[in-house]
Formats: C-alpha cells, sequence, structure tokens
C-alpha cells in the first residue's frame, strides 16, 4: 500500500556514491529513511549522518560503501553506520541504526537542485 511518505520518497532522486564523493570527512548530510511499517505502508524517518569515508567495492566504481556515524534525528545516539550503494539500481541504503533502509538526501539545495544537504562541517566525529 502506497502512503503518502512512500510515494513522496520515490520521487526523491537518488542518493549515490558520486554525490557523497564530493563532500569531504566531517561534513553532514541530512537524510530521509523510508521505513515500511506493519500496515504495508512506508512512514520517512530524517537521520543525521557524518561522513567519514567512501569506498568502492567493485570494479568500475559499480558498487560503493560511505562509512560514517548517524542517528535518528529524534534524539537517538549517534552510531557507527555505512550506507551500501548500488549504482546498477540506483539505491542508497543505510545499516547500523534500530531502522535500517533506503535513504535519499533529506532537502532540495540550491534551486532545487538535490546535492548534498551539508548541515555543518565538524571535527567531533564521534558525537
Amino acid at each position: 500500500m502506497a502512503t503518502p511518505d512512500s510515494e513522496y520518497f520515490h520521487e526523491l532522486p537518488p542518493l549515490t556514491s558520486d554525490l557523497v564523493a564530493e563532500i569531504g570527512a566531517g561534513q553532514e548530510l541530512a537524510l530521509l529513511l523510508l521505513e515500511y511499517v506493519p500496515t504495508g505502508g512506508g512512514v520517512i524517518f530524517p537521520v543525521q549522518y557524518i561522513h567519514k569515508e567512501l569506498v568502492y567495492r567493485t570494479p568500475g566504481q559499480k558498487d560503493a560503501v560511505a562509512l560514517g556515524i548517524a542517528r535518528l534525528i529524534d534524539g537517538g545516539e549517534f552510531r557507527d553506520a555505512r550506507i551500501l550503494f548500488s549504482r546498477p539500481h540506483k539505491t542508497a541504503t543505510l545499516r547500523g541504526l534500530s531502522l535500517e533502509g533506503q535513504v535519499k538526501v533529506g532537502r532540495p539545495g540550491p534551486n532545487n537542485s538535490f546535492k548534498p544537504n551539508l548541515l555543518r562541517s565538524t571535527n567531533n566525529m564521534a558525537g
């Protein structure tokens, strides 16, 4: 069953490893995580992600992993997290939090382009 949240989420452009490759260690991204609930619909949860590094897992840079720390914005604690990218499927999946699932950038940047929305740069990567 499609919900307004899941429909909105699927209309957003994908979060790609190319976008994450443009940011530096210690920079923060506002992400949206889509979690499916027992009723069959999807609910969006805002996530704060602080980037550490991007590692390519396959030749030709088809698949990559972004390593960093993340937390649910509703007050969760920062945890080690990873974002798994699949270039062929144009998906990004967040792992490491109590909720896990597909993620996309949290809101449009200048001129409604969907570049990563940098919240701030921080030197304190532990939270």
